[in-house]
């Protein structure tokens, strides 16, 4: 019989260790868990550094993105801690207690990242479609992000379902009886579904919803604008809106990135709810993907501040020479619609803030 579907005894400390995964399985699982997580903290610790070191906290555009990187960076701390239930017997006391909390932790945090990722959508869906600048819906983005995770995960446990679930603690789906035979756990899998997965394929698909029409928004805006600069190609001001669309758009990333990597840990759930015990496979892509979260989001945010800091220094030096040149001829940026003559002042690309308020006002 395969041994990933036998239950293994722990004769050596006289307790038996009721598992559908081999003692190698789980200290596998668990090593990729922690190993991977290891590296997300050092992206996202990389990434926020270059976001101090460049200021660039200052512009709310931003700040969506460090919240979101913050937030992984403690996942990725939170997920170290399975380091420490490697060997693991689950009858010891001190098992229980690290057990539960890391539990507690796991699933505060993901949720805390689920609804950072879907204010992050909702703020983007509502800019780009819209026109609306809703920075000052920040407060509701961080307080509602943290205190409704934070009552969500107390309730395992009243309940009593934080144990071990697969090879890693959380909320158990399979209860164990005292001969090693497992029976599907109906509290711990609603909890499961009702508590995180079913919310997160909910609002995972509303936000891919949002990211399609945000592209067909986009994508027709594009074409309009186009054809309004060959008509009237010195008018600057329609141009704020896309300087401003080109540095947000990269924050479209983390919703799809997030979606991508959560197929893994929905299958797992799946599969082991509907089969009663945990896949090795399906486990081992669970904890890789939920650990290489803050990994991507670190590396998203380091790509959009080099986008950034690169296109601005080339504007900064476009502008430099534009400047000149329309100074002598114009005295400033000029336009000439239906035989007037407009002044527009010439726009600072990386000044993000400042140019959603043009977009918005226009």
């Amino acid at each position: 019989m395969d041994a990933r579907s036998t239950w293994e005894y722990e004769d050596d400390v006289h307790h038996y260790n009721c598992n559908a995964l081999s003692k190698d399985d789980r200290n596998t699982v668990l090593f990729v868990y922690g190993s991977v997580a290891i590296l997300s903290i050092l992206c996202c610790g990389l990434a926020l550094v270059a976001v101090i070191t460049k200021r660039l906290y200052k512009k709310v555009i931003y700040r969506l993105a460090i919240y979101q990187v913050t937030v992984a960076l403690f996942e990725s701390f939170a997920l170290v801690l399975n380091f420490t239930l490697i060997d693991y017997n689950e009858e010891r006391v001190y098992f229980q207690v690290s057990c539960k909390t890391t539990a507690f932790i796991d699933q505060f945090l993901i949720l805390t990242n689920l609804l950072f990722i879907s204010w992050l959508t909702f703020h983007l869906f509502a800019f780009i479609v819209f026109f609306k600048d809703l920075k000052r819906l920040e407060w509701l983005y961080i307080s509602s992000s943290v205190l409704i995770p934070l009552l969500v995960a107390c309730i395992p446990f009243i309940t009593d379902s934080y144990g071990v679930a697969g090879a890693w603690c959380y909320i158990t789906s399979l209860k164990h009886e005292d001969n090693c035979t497992t029976k599907p756990d109906v509290v711990g899998i609603t909890e499961q579904f009702t508590l995180y997965y079913g919310p997160a394929a909910f609002l995972f698909t509303v936000n891919m919803i949002a990211i399609v029409v945000m592209t067909v928004t986009m994508a027709c805006r594009t074409w309009t604008h186009k054809v309004y600069m060959d008509r009237e190609p010195h008018h600057e001001d329609y141009n704020q809106h896309a300087k401003v669309l080109k540095q947000i758009l990269p924050l479209v990333a983390y919703p799809i990135i997030h979606f991508v990597l959560f197929l893994a840990a929905f299958s797992n759930r799946i599969y082991t709810a509907k089969e009663g015990s945990a896949a090795f496979g399906f486990t081992v892509a669970h904890a890789a993907t939920q650990s290489l979260r803050g990994f991507f989001d670190g590396l998203s945010l380091i790509v959009h501040i080099a986008m950034s800091v690169k296109k601005g220094s080339l504007r900064s030096r476009s502008l430099g020479a534009k400047t000149d040149h329309n100074n002598a001829t114009y005295g400033s940026v000029t336009a000439y619609t239906s035989g007037a003559v407009t002044t527009f002042p010439l726009p600072n690309e990386t000044d993000v803030d400042d140019n959603l308020s043009l977009c918005i006002n226009e």
